[in-house]
């Protein structure tokens, strides 16, 4: 059976909601141009269904000129922009466990504010190309612990840089670009974005 989500909308930011009538719940946070229907966020939101979670895929858009900031500036953006659902799921519901799987600037409010704060129920970060390119991003995942993935060809993916990480979940990508693609290789693509799901699954049952 098909389960489809209920569209709706708080504070003015749209959002899908899976409803599981779960004790845990899932937050998602998308790319700008990574939607929950490419791929990756596809299969993860289905792999969160699959393992019994409410699942909240959070729909922000944004002007390009927004973009024209600094980028903590940028990143308290999107939390500003995510986190009043966030709060209000947690606030209203009597859940166990939340997960947190953001998707390139949807990694932003997660490195660089879920990370840093006492979360409230035991919770999981999950980092889809997170921009490591950003020195703030790299400082604040610092010693803390998410599941990371990345490409060897994405432009924000650095060899020093993901040394500062050893205390992650890291999955590393040999030539995979900011997409966790192969570029002009279906099916390596098939199977790599397979092997991350996998990970994925194993990481969130341990």
């Amino acid at each position: 059976m098909t389960i489809k989500p209920s569209k709706e909308t708080y504070n003015c930011i749209a959002y899908n909601y899976y409803d599981m009538n779960s004790d845990k719940i899932c937050f998602m946070f998308s790319g700008t141009g990574y939607n929950y229907d490419k791929p990756l966020m596809h299969y993860a939101t289905s792999l969160m269904l699959e393992l019994g979670y409410d699942v909240v895929q959070v729909c922000y858009t944004f002007e390009q000129q927004q973009f024209n900031q600094p980028p903590e500036a940028i990143s308290e953006m999107v939390y500003n922009s995510v986190d009043s659902i966030v709060t209000y799921y947690l606030q209203s519901n009597t859940y166990n466990e939340a997960v947190y799987i953001g998707k390139s600037l949807g990694t932003l409010p997660i490195s660089d504010y879920y990370l840093q704060q006492e979360a409230l129920i035991p919770s999981r970060y999950i980092l889809l190309t997170p921009l490591l390119s950003l020195e703030h991003v790299v400082q604040n995942l610092g010693n803390q612990h998410s599941f990371i993935a990345i490409g060897t060809a994405d432009p924000h993916f650095s060899n020093e840089r993901m040394s500062l990480l050893t205390s992650h979940h890291l999955t590393i990508v040999q030539n995979a670009n900011h997409s966790l693609e192969i570029a002009n290789n279906t099916l390596e693509s098939i199977s790599t974005c397979h092997t991350i799901i996998s990970k994925l699954k194993i990481y969130l049952q341990n």
